[in-house]
């Protein structure tokens, strides 16, 4: 599945549901630029189970239904309302709103239907529909009674004067120590007694939320939906789907498709990418046909990077092999690259390319050398390396080097003093932190030919990109909630 566009709406949610596109601008201006053709899409897709999908869509049908307003959206929003609960969004409710006085009956039953501790929200969207209804008063009079705070502030919400005396009751029975809960009444009242609340539905910007250009989830996606990829009309989709069977097992259907791809693609970065992902194959075909491109002096230099990227990470390097490594570190544009092949071999002979690059200002080279400096275990540069510990986008990469190479006894006996004085040098680790550095440290003592201490003796593959936090992950905040819902939104 390639870019928003010649699809219709319905099968690029399916196709985004899966992972295999991604959720940006293009992909909403899919969604909402021709409502007659789209709205129908949506509400089927709406209407469907979609509880196993890889990637929850619910925010975006909702972003879509807010910035249209389709009258026929509001059972579902209706029904999403119901399913969260007390934990709905400001986007759901204001969706909710804006549907308007039709909006009145449907949550009117809801409430009725919910428990108390769960219907707070719908509450509060009553409060918010800016309609004069006995119900509402006497359903958020009855909702102060409950939960003072919770119900004032729907009762301001709402506006209507006739609230005060109730809030003033309240008032009157909180004793002075409680002062939050004073201010918050007597905010309340304020605001009631002003009758300054307007009831406006402001402008949403549904495409400010959302990056111009996503690729695809490549992180959830199965192998034959990562093949499928390989087919993208698109070359960085081809490329990026290429990478992600660098050092991983894969099928000869997969294996066969790289291959061709690394041989007759028309981009560059695709063959060099497929050319990478070929590393440990045993097919004797492809085996050669990398030295071939590796050694090549006709070859297009990063075709070169690719292959000799794959022959270090399998360890075939030969003085051939290591020559054609150096060599292309004076390649422009391609040092990065260089670095990666010297670090993969594990040889040490290389060691002295690294420090000079723990500040490069070209980010790529600088990770290449941070990865280095703990794969050679360059101890010397340890706490150069540290220092990223207070870089948020490269701390993950320096507490996994920095666990390699930081000087210390490496036994199985001491190999937990060494957790504890990262855990101090990094102000603390935090859960995962802890489990990433634990794994590193289990493979520094397999690369002295010592038995884990912190997990199973499984081979761990080497990283190939910086870590990164998926859009459907838990929030590293600790909120529980996925990471698009939350510091990501």
């Amino acid at each position: 599945m390639d870019e928003p566009g010649a699809s219709s709406a319905y099968d690029l949610l399916r196709s985004a549901s899966r992972g295999l596109i991604g959720i940006d601008q293009r992909f909403m201006h899919a969604l909402v630029d021709d409502p007659a053709k789209s709205v129908p899409d949506l509400l089927r897709f709406a209407s469907e189970d979609h509880h196993d999908d890889p990637v929850d869509l619910e925010p975006e049908l909702i972003a879509a239904f807010h910035y249209l307003k389709p009258p026929e959206a509001l059972p579902y929003l209706i029904q999403t309302l119901r399913i969260n609960g007390s934990d709905a969004d400001s986007d759901l409710i204001q969706a909710v709103i804006e549907q308007g006085p039709a909006a009145l009956e449907p949550l009117l039953a809801l409430y009725d239907e919910m428990e108390e501790e769960e219907s707070d929200e719908v509450a509060f969207t009553l409060a918010g529909l800016g309609i004069r209804d006995g119900r509402i008063l006497r359903l958020l009079l009855d909702r102060l009674q409950y939960d003072a705070t919770d119900g004032a502030m729907a009762l301001a919400v709402y506006g209507d004067p006739a609230a005060i005396p109730e809030i003033q009751k309240i008032l009157a029975t909180v004793p002075e120590e409680n002062a939050d809960l004073r201010r918050d009444l007597s905010e309340a009242i304020q605001d009631l007694e002003r009758r300054n609340v307007v009831h406006t539905n402001h402008e949403f910007h549904v495409f400010d939320r959302y990056p111009e250009e996503a690729g695809p989830d490549f992180d959830i996606l199965t192998e034959e939906d990562r093949r499928e990829l390989l087919s993208s009309a698109t070359p960085s989709i081809r490329a990026q789907a290429a990478r992600t069977f660098f050092e991983i097992e894969y099928g000869p259907q997969t294996s066969a498709r790289l291959f061709a791809m690394a041989r007759t693609d028309a981009d560059t970065t695709v063959r060099a990418r497929a050319w990478e992902a070929l590393s440990g194959q045993d097919d004797p075909e492809i085996r050669k046909a990398l030295r071939a491109v590796a050694l090549g002096s006709g070859t297009h230099p990063e075709e070169r990077a690719g292959a000799l990227v794959a022959l270090a990470a399998e360890g075939d390097v030969d003085p051939e092999i290591h020559h054609a490594i150096e060599a292309l570190y004076e390649e422009p544009g391609l040092r990065a690259k260089a670095l990666e092949a010297m670090w993969r071999t594990l040889d040490r002979s290389f060691a002295k390319y690294f420090p000079p690059h723990l500040e490069d200002s070209d980010s790529e080279i600088l990770l290449q050398a941070i990865f280095g400096t703990g794969y050679l275990g360059i101890g010397t540069e340890a706490e150069r390396v540290a220092r990223y510990f207070r870089d948020d986008d490269l701390r993950v990469d320096a507490l996994f080097a920095y666990a390699l190479c930081v000087p210390s006894e490496i036994s199985r006996g001491r190999i937990r003093g060494v957790l504890r004085k990262i855990d101090r040098a990094a102000g603390r680790l935090s859960h995962s932190e802890t489990e990433l550095v634990q794994t590193a440290l289990d493979q520094r003592l397999m690369l002295h030919g010592l038995d884990p201490v912190f997990s199973d003796p499984e081979p761990v593959a080497l990283p190939t990109t910086p870590t990164k936090v998926g859009r459907n992950d838990p929030c590293p905040c600790g909120s529980g909630k996925k990471y698009k819902k939350c510091c990501g939104a």
